[in-house]
């Protein structure tokens, strides 16, 4: 901003049922992110004001209202849907999982559950999709940088549409959450401080609805996944533990048979089985910290 420049001013910048105000940029205050203003709409009067009440040029102002509010309705049917199981299971798939690149979900009260998607065509290739599909849902639009703005009913699909494409690694992920969800009723959670880096622990009692919030979770995933997905993951879960049974018949085979004195056998069972019957047992979740 430079003296001359005319820019768009709101006295609460984050309210948009706030009016507009157009100023006249005077003077940048010396040491502080204020500027001296001349309201032109207001009789010429002179203010010193914050600079982050100083939204966009005025030149922007059209499109930028615009987009505020389309933005707007777009929480008005978004926002039912924070801090629910939903809102939990759309959050691994398209966030914590890393499934998926280029989605943002806001979280903030002007962007509450709204979907962001600043590179449509790479999100698109991702899922299979022509562009057309996202911007066919209601109330979707592209903002004056680009990015699609959609209400969270679309964030529900592209979740759905991550998890039928991902079905089998996503169950790994799932039984990996569940085991830890069961740890933590049982032992609680862990807390540390990044400051001071002490660690804390919270009683199971403490933390019994957030679990109840991921079980419900974990289950629309899962569902989302699809009955082929969930029984393939059943029957590997149950081929491996054949595997390990037949494996330590064997271990337990070999080391009767060295107990025995038939070294040379017990060496050509062992170099057949391959690997210690150890290695194949998967590694435990870690607790929720």
């Amino acid at each position: 901003m430079q003296a001359g420049d005319i820019w768009t001013y709101r006295s609460k910048a984050r309210d948009h049922t706030c009016p507009v105000e157009r100023v006249e940029i005077i003077e940048k205050v010396a040491g502080a992110n204020k500027y001296v203003v001349r309201f032109l709409d207001d009789g010429d009067r002179e203010d010193t004001v914050p600079g982050g009440r100083l939204i966009v040029s005025w030149a922007e102002s059209e499109t930028w209202l615009a987009d505020e509010r389309k933005m707007a309705a777009v929480v008005e049917v978004s926002y039912h849907a924070e801090d629910t199981p939903q809102y939990e299971a759309v959050e691994h798939l398209l966030l914590e999982w890393e499934l998926i690149d280029g989605i943002g979900l806001g979280y903030n009260a002007r962007e509450c559950c709204s979907v962001q998607i600043e590179s449509p065509t790479a999100v698109c290739q991702a899922l299979g999709w022509d562009r057309d599909i996202l911007l066919a849902e209601p109330l979707t639009y592209v903002d004056r940088h680009g990015v699609v703005i959609a209400p969270w009913s679309l964030a529900v699909k592209i979740a759905r549409q991550v998890a039928e494409l991902n079905g089998d690694a996503i169950m790994e992920k799932v039984v990996d959450d569940e085991y830890s969800l069961k740890l933590e009723a049982v032992h609680g959670c862990t807390i540390r401080d990044p400051r001071t880096g002490e660690v804390t622990t919270i009683h199971p009692e403490y933390t019994k609805e957030r679990r109840a919030r991921s079980e419900l979770a974990m289950v629309q995933i899962r569902e989302w996944c699809g009955r082929k997905a969930i029984r393939r993951h059943d029957e590997l879960e149950a081929l491996r533990k054949e595997v390990i049974r037949l494996g330590m018949l064997m271990e337990r085979a070999i080391r009767e048979l060295r107990r025995c004195g038939q070294d040379a056998i017990a060496a050509t069972m062992e170099k057949d089985l391959g690997v210690p019957i150890s290695s194949l047992r998967p590694s435990p979740p870690k607790r929720r910290s």
